[in-house]
């Protein structure tokens, strides 16, 4: 099988850094809330929006980012790769990458590479085999993007392990988000 080309999300790696440390100054309260989210996103977004479309953009092999392999301790460049978009009537409101070696997803994690058109939350957050093991945030800046999607200012990026195999999940909040939860608040 052909390996997928690199990111259709990020131009280059973008800088990671641990939340307490706050490198890159501190985010607006919107978009600290949903860094902060220690439940499952898609979860959030169906409870705001009603439903939430996933578009599938690529899933299989593909290259790992340098700071992916450092992060799930993985010297090999090629991983299994899954890039998605979380849509309410086709408005864009979150970005995902998804990586892991292969091995992760074998036996307990053999449902995560067959997602399709599911989101990830759905497994994530629901199979007693995964574990999350902390969480990094970014400021995005114009060089870091390539998705012809609305830049967002904000990911995070959270690495798990499924029966102690490592997966890493990079979630970028698109501007639309802010906006629809900015009309939904106004609304309420």
């Amino acid at each position: 099988m052909k390996p997928l080309a690199p990111s259709l999300l990020l131009a280059n790696d973008p800088r990671w850094f641990v939340p307490r440390f706050r490198f890159a100054g501190r985010p607006p309260p919107q978009a600290l809330s949903w860094l902060a989210e220690t439940g499952s996103l898609t979860a959030r977004l169906q409870s705001l929006t009603g439903t939430v479309e996933v578009r599938v953009l690529r899933q299989g092999l593909g290259w790992a980012l340098a700071s992916e392999r450092r992060r799930l301790a993985y010297r090999p460049r090629l991983l299994w790769v899954r890039e998605v978009v979380l849509e309410h009537r086709g408005m864009p409101l979150l970005a995902a990458r998804t990586v892991a070696p292969p091995a992760t997803l074998q036996g307990e994690g053999a449902g995560f590479a067959r997602l399709g058109a599911r989101p990830l939350g759905a497994l994530l957050f629901t199979d007693p085999a995964v574990r999350r093991q902390g969480c990094e945030w970014t400021r995005l800046v114009s060089r870091n993007w390539r998705a012809p999607l609305p830049r967002p200012d904000w990911g995070r990026r959270t690495r798990y392990t499924i029966d102690g195999r490592p997966l890493l999940v990079a979630e970028f909040f698109l501007p639309p988000l802010f906006e629809l939860e900015a009309d939904h608040d106004r609304l309420a």
